[in-house]
This record gives structure tokens, sequence and C-alpha cells, in this order.
């Protein structure tokens, strides 16, 4: 018997194994100083939010009220933590060699492409399509959750948390489907306030766990805003374009769709010279905070691509209607506030150039 032989196959079979199937494993890059980089399959999931953002930003176009603005942000906010919840998977338990980081990939991706197919109705005609698709996103980051947790021991009591957290929101959504109106959208609202809320009961148990990456978890979250402000730009390109189409596009339009792309060039400007470029204050409290304004903040960055549209639409009878003139003024200023709120969540280095008492970090 060649015992050498054996050893060696068996050495293979079990690299092959690990390679194929990891358990999750707390990342410790922060620990060392290592830098870390967002991966090719993070960059093909976020592709997939482009679409969905387009088609919620659509929705809100064509509902410019109240009930339309409230629906938007609710769906918006839903979308955000569906995304927010992978990504923070892969900032604790990064997989990138392994077969089941792809796959629990896809099969997130699934339910995400039925956000988009059900979302730009809002909360009516397919809501129950959009609710489930909600969920199935959602359960998938779940299982993750549940492997963390059975393989992770520290990190036990916080996947139960998450899960206790997703069942209670999972009742309340299955609950929704029996009713109708503006009972199903208060359901739903409280449904995703509630998940949103989950992680703040997990602050204790989460300060013990190592330090977020100051690389890697702030790019993605730049990557995210990148995709945000391009609905700026479609903003844009729509408005024209439409006035176009209908014969109309004058001297006033373009320059309503320069000043669109203003706008959408000094939001980018903003965030990245300020907040960017740095990472949250190491305490998990701040980092939570810091996702909960970025949460904010991109909400109504969204809504001033929106805004941008509708108003050079608004070009063809001369003047702005009061609800363009609302969207595009509340999403600004309700934006920037965001985006300085979220310097006071940053970490200050010695070298920093924003002034000491004018800047709010």
């Amino acid at each position: 018997m060649n015992l050498w032989g054996v050893t060696k196959r068996w050495r293979i079979e079990m690299t092959v194994t690990r390679r194929v199937w990891q358990r999750p494993a707390l990342r410790t890059d922060e620990e060392f100083e290592q830098d870390r980089t967002v991966s090719s399959l993070e960059l093909f999931f976020d592709l997939v939010f482009v679409v969905v953002i387009s088609r919620l930003a659509h929705h809100l176009a064509g509902h410019l009220d109240v009930d339309g603005v409230v629906t938007f942000a609710v769906q918006f906010l839903a979308v955000f933590w569906v995304w927010n919840g992978f990504t923070y998977y892969a900032e604790r338990f990064d997989e990138s060699d392994g077969l089941e980081n792809r796959l629990f990939a896809f099969l997130a991706i699934v339910p995400v492409a039925g956000l988009a197919v059900f979302g730009e109705e809002g909360l009516d005609a397919t809501y129950v399509g959009f609710a489930l698709a909600y969920l199935l996103a959602r359960a998938v980051n779940q299982i993750g959750w549940a492997r963390a947790g059975v393989h992770v021991p520290v990190f036990r009591p916080i996947a139960a948390r998450f899960l206790g957290g997703y069942a209670v929101v999972t009742v309340v959504v299955l609950g929704s489907f029996a009713t109708s109106g503006r009972t199903r959208a208060a359901l739903f609202i409280l449904a995703v306030v509630l998940d949103i809320a989950t992680p703040y009961f997990t602050i204790a148990q989460q300060s013990d766990l190592p330090r977020l990456s100051t690389s890697k978890f702030p790019e993605r979250f730049a990557l995210f805003t990148i995709i945000v402000l391009g609905e700026s730009v479609v903003g844009v390109i729509v408005g024209l374009s439409e006035l176009e189409d209908r014969g109309v596009l004058d001297g006033a339009g373009i320059v309503a769709g320069v000043l669109g792309l203003v706008v959408g060039f000094s939001m980018w400007w903003i965030y990245f010279d300020f907040v960017a470029r740095r990472a949250p204050k190491p305490a998990f409290v701040t980092a939570l905070l810091w996702v909960y304004l970025h949460l904010a903040a991109l909400t109504a960055i969204t809504a001033t691509g929106v805004g941008v549209s509708v108003s050079i639409a608004d070009t063809e009878t001369g003047s702005l209607t009061d609800p363009s003139r609302y969207l595009l003024v509340g999403s600004v200023v309700l934006g920037l506030v965001g985006v300085a709120a979220l310097e006071t969540t940053l970490a200050r280095r010695e070298d920093e150039p924003t002034h000491p008492q004018l800047s709010p970090a």
C-alpha cells in the first residue's frame, strides 16, 4: 500500500473541500491593519440594485404626492436593508473562495430581481410579489447568520437575535396579506422598521467582535452611493429625452438639465470629499449610526434624481409645479443634512484637512 500516495490524495481532497464549501469564520483583518478590497462578485451583486433603484425612482416620478413619497421611502428602506444585510455578512464572514459564497449570492440575486419586477407599482397591485421578494432575500441572509451562529460561538447570541427579529418581521408581513390599503402599507412599514431596528439590540454583543474594516466596508457604501448618484444623471437624461421626443426641448430645458447635473455632481463632490475617504469611529454603536445615516442620506439623494427629472419636465410649462419644487428642494436639503450628520460619525485623522471647528467632524 502506497501510504504517501493515500496521504497526498487525502490532502488534495481536503483542500478542494475547503475551497468548495467553507465554514464561516470571523474576519480579523483590521486587527492586523490589513486592507481589503471589494470582490468582483460583490460588484456584480450590486449591479442588480441599479435596476431596483431605477424602478423605485420611476414610480416616485409618477406619484408626487404624500402617499407616493412615503411608498418610495419605505420601499427604498427595504431594498437598502436587503443590500446592507449581505454587505455586513461579507464584512464579518467573507468567504470569497468558497462555492457556498457564490451560491448564496446567486440565491439572493433571484429575489432581489423580484424586488425590481414588483417594485414599480409601489405597495398596490404588486405588493404581495414585492413583499415576498423582500422576505426571500432576507431569508437567504438569515441562512448566513444561522451558519455563522453554528460555527462561530461568539456570534451565536447575535445570530439568535437576527433570526428572532426576522421571524417577527415575517409574521407581520404575512399578516399584511390579509389586509389592504393603508392598513397593509402600515404593516409593511412596521415590518421594515422592525427589521432595521434589530441590530440595535445586538450592540453589546457586537462590541466584543473584531473591528470593522476601515478599507472595504466604507468602500462598499461608497460604491452604493455611486449607484444612487447615478439616478441624478438618469433623471437629467430622461427629462431632456422626453422633452426632445415631444419636440419642446428649448433653452430653458437645456439650462435645467445642466443645473440638474450640477446638483448631482455637487452631491458626489461633497460625499466623496467629506465622507467616503474616512471610516466610521471604531465603536460598533457609531458604525451602526453611520449605517442608519447612510440610509437616510441615500434615500434623499435618490429622490433628488427624481426631483431633477420632473423639474426638467416642468420647463415645458414655464414654471415648476409645487410637487416638483417640494420634492427637489426637500430631498436636496435632507441629503445635505444627512451627509453633514455622517461626518460626526467619522474617525478624525491627525492630518485631517477639514476645519476643526467649522466641520461637523
